[in-house]
């Protein structure tokens, strides 16, 4: 025998009891005390807010409101629930407030991150390209490890990363359209400091600072420096090229560190016999399409890659 067909479910079925507009009235009568006050506040009828008041009781199965002289005196759970009901609604407000800056102002804001490396000039000669571009562009920016950005960018915390090696992960997508070099940095004076170029050979026995052998620019020196054989030894491991520079400036010895980073240092640089280059990368999801702004920024950074002569050929940019 053929079943019945079922008809719809009430509105009254749903599982959601408190709705948003329940937490809007109910508010209303916490913030005035009474009936009347609420209606007022919403520009609704009295019996309205009566009815719905009585409506979420019912629901809950819960007293929320003690009747007093025409006043509504909360109870302590409706104290409780006030508390979240509360902070609900200023998060609905900060919704609010994004969506009309949105809409007043599309794509107008970047959010990215990027190696430390290429926070002191690749990406900063960016951003101001992008400003003059576009004056009311809002840029959210800041310098981030590789191992970071797949969270970051996941998170949707940043739209795009520029990593001074590609960074991979199942989710994202890493397109190299740059090449940089490491690059040897010596105080002035420094007996190699007159060499057209540097081998690493040459750095044997010298006071030598490298970065972490478990950071990427680590490894990339390590496998480079088993390559040729050379034996050298790093008697202070560094996280970041900007400490090298420090430490290099305070007579320390000498480092190895990206060329970019060394370009603003006022230190001796000098360029390495054995060439150890690196990929720059854009990293983004593969799931989210790209912002305008961020592909405005990809642009610029390309283009200036090209102007620099370390463009990877054939690099195709992401459309939105």
């Amino acid at each position: 025998m053929p079943s019945t067909p079922r008809s719809p479910a009430p509105p009254d079925a749903s599982p959601l009891v408190f709705k948003l507009r329940h937490m809007e009235v109910f508010r209303a009568v916490m913030l005035t005390g009474s009936i009347s006050g609420a209606a007022k506040m919403l520009y609704v009828s009295q019996p309205a807010v009566s009815k719905l008041i009585a409506y979420v009781e019912g629901r809950l199965e819960l007293r929320l409101f003690d009747r007093l002289n025409n006043r509504l005196v909360p109870t302590e759970e409706a104290h409780t629930l006030y508390r979240e009901v509360e902070r609900v609604y200023q998060a609905a407000i900060a919704v609010n407030e994004c969506a009309a800056a949105l809409s007043a102002t599309p794509v107008r804001q970047l959010r990215i991150c990027c190696s430390a490396s290429l926070a002191t000039v690749v990406v900063p000669a960016g951003l101001a390209e992008v400003k003059r571009q576009v004056p009311a562009m809002k840029i959210l920016w800041h310098a981030s490890l590789m191992v970071e950005m797949p969270l970051q960018l996941l998170s949707k915390k940043v739209d795009l990363a520029i990593a001074a090696l590609p960074v991979l992960h199942d989710h994202l997508h890493s397109q190299a359209f740059m090449r940089g070099k490491m690059v040897c940095l010596l105080p002035h004076g420094h007996p190699l400091a007159d060499e057209p170029v540097v081998s690493l050979r040459q750095l044997e026995n010298q006071a030598l600072m490298l970065f972490r052998p478990d950071m990427p620019f680590g490894r990339l020196i390590g496998e480079a420096i088993e390559r040729c054989g050379a034996r050298l030894t790093s008697f202070l491991d560094f996280s970041n090229a900007v400490e090298a520079v420090a430490l290099v400036k305070q007579g320390m010895g000498i480092s190895l560190i990206d060329e970019f980073v060394a370009s603003e240092s006022g230190l001796v640089v000098k360029p390495l016999l054995e060439p150890i280059e690196f990929d720059i990368s854009f990293v983004y999801s593969r799931f989210e399409p790209l912002p305008e702004s961020a592909l405005r920024l990809m642009r610029v950074l390309l283009d200036q890659a090209r102007q620099r002569g370390r463009a990877i050929e054939g690099v195709e940019l992401a459309q939105s």
